[in-house]
């Protein structure tokens, strides 16, 4: 029986709904019937072509997501037919079915419904892996979070209030910064009308911020560069605002900061027993109350790339769904 997925069938070309056959089930994989898909960045650059990754076509977009096993290879042991379960897949996951690797599939808590978990582990996982796993952040330490009310953006911003750390949300509307507060930031700064440079060493006793959390590049990031506090770390996430900056050397070494790339993907494909970690340590958090996943919209399969167009347009506040099976 076919499946319904958003199929992208030539890089460049428009991605569409169309019935197909579903996935072979491999080695060391399973099999879910989607319920929830977690529209992300990645999800407008990868059918265009533009990002680092590019599967082989044709393959149905959609990173994340969450759903239930039907399906379990024999040498996978750790997962049942019935599980409830979230994953960071890669692509697939915009599909009524998905197969992927075992070790980037974790359960879900009973407590958590799938609104919650399909756009969970891309979101935290990264917020987590660049904030604890690459940044060292610490309590008592101030972090800036740089296009704070996107998808990980918010995430680093609980993230970092639940290690006790302050922080500083840079957003582009007053709509974004007031969601960022809402989500724990103690200050915020507004890219539309100050100088992020200036604004960002009045913190510190005026030598400025510990850690910058970057995934918007472009100008921006050379600006927070120059706020960071000697001895200091920036950790480049991403480059939202589709520039990739060129970081001057000289201002490195003046300043003794350290510069630090982060990729949750690359750390769940390099390091899996990292990345899993990760995902229990912030599954416990949610338990506890520390975190609580922001979802501003749920769009039904058919309307996708409403979902797509909100990112694009860098309009999203938080994270955008879309409704692939009922649940």
């Amino acid at each position: 029986m076919k499946i319904k997925a958003a199929m992208c069938r030539e890089f460049g070309a428009q991605v569409k709904i169309e019935d197909v056959e579903p996935p072979a089930l491999r080695a060391g994989a399973v099999r879910i019937r989607v319920a929830l898909a977690a529209v992300n960045p990645p999800d407008v650059l990868m059918p265009l072509g533009k990002y680092q990754v590019k599967p082989e076509l044709p393959f149905a977009i959609g990173v994340e997501g969450a759903g239930v096993v039907t399906e379990v290879a024999t040498d996978v042991t750790d997962l049942r037919i019935g599980d409830r379960v979230m994953t960071y897949a890669g692509h697939g996951c915009i599909a009524e079915e998905v197969v992927v690797a075992s070790h980037l599939v974790h359960k879900v808590p009973d407590a958590m419904s799938f609104e919650m978990a399909a756009g969970f582990a891309l979101v935290y996982g990264t917020a987590y892996h660049a904030l604890v796993q690459r940044g060292n952040l610490t309590a008592g330490e101030s972090v800036a979070v740089l296009g704070a009310a996107g998808g990980i953006g918010l995430c680093a911003i609980q993230i970092a209030k639940a290690l006790g750390a302050s922080v500083v949300a840079v957003a582009s509307t007053p709509e974004k910064l007031a969601v960022c507060r809402e989500n724990g930031a103690d200050h915020v700064i507004a890219t539309a009308t100050d100088n992020l440079k200036e604004r960002l060493r009045e913190f510190g006793d005026g030598e400025g911020v510990h850690v910058v959390h970057d995934t918007v590049g472009g100008p921006l990031t050379l600006a927070a560069l120059r706020g960071l506090r000697p001895y200091g770390r920036h950790l480049i996430v991403g480059y939202s605002s589709g520039g990739i900056p060129q970081i001057p050397a000289n201002y490195i070494l003046l300043k003794q900061v350290s510069v630090t790339g982060v990729s949750f993907r690359q750390c769940a494909q390099d390091t899996p027993a990292v990345a899993r970690a990760g995902i229990r340590t912030l599954l416990e958090m949610w338990t506890a109350g520390k975190l609580r996943p922001h979802v501003s919209a749920v769009h039904p399969l058919v309307r996708f790339s409403d979902a797509l167009g909100a990112l694009s347009s860098r309009s999203a506040i938080g994270k955008h769904l879309v409704r692939v099976a009922a649940t």
